[in-house]
């Protein structure tokens, strides 16, 4: 199987504009993450936006706030990166990997929907190489 992978789309102006940041020597709780917030959050209508440091620790984040941990059952690909799945034990649950489709990187969503259980909490999808996924099924 030859899986293909997507050039990002980079352009000079976002460049420009991380060159901009780094100069400023605020990285993670300066002005522009806090004006995004403020962007974001008017964006989905919601009153805060927090930036995490990493989507790592976005997903462990998200994972307590959902309450997860012993005896439940995480959901995710097998072909994703390590901390995908590092934060189901983070949190104390058990990661169930399912293999990906036979011709793209996705999940094979028949094998997803075969492993859910009454003990299953979460199931964490991963976009990978370009390749969306099937968030409607």
């Amino acid at each position: 199987m030859d899986i293909q992978f997507v050039k990002p789309d980079i352009t000079e102006a976002e460049i420009e504009a991380v060159i901009k940041v780094l100069r400023s020597g605020w990285l993670t709780t300066g002005p522009v993450t806090k004006q995004f917030e403020r962007e974001f959050a008017s964006y989905l209508g919601t009153p805060r936006a927090a930036c995490m440091s990493s989507q790592t620790i976005g997903a462990e984040f998200i994972l307590r706030m959902l309450g997860v941990g012993e005896g439940d059952e995480v959901i995710l690909p097998a072909y994703t990166y390590s901390a995908s799945c590092s934060v189901v034990y983070h949190v104390g649950a058990t990661p169930v990997l399912i293999d990906s489709h036979v011709d793209c990187p996705e999940m094979d969503y028949d094998a997803m929907e075969a492993a859910i259980t009454e003990r299953t909490k979460v199931i964490i999808p991963v976009d990978i190489g370009g390749v969306v996924c099937d968030y409607d099924r």
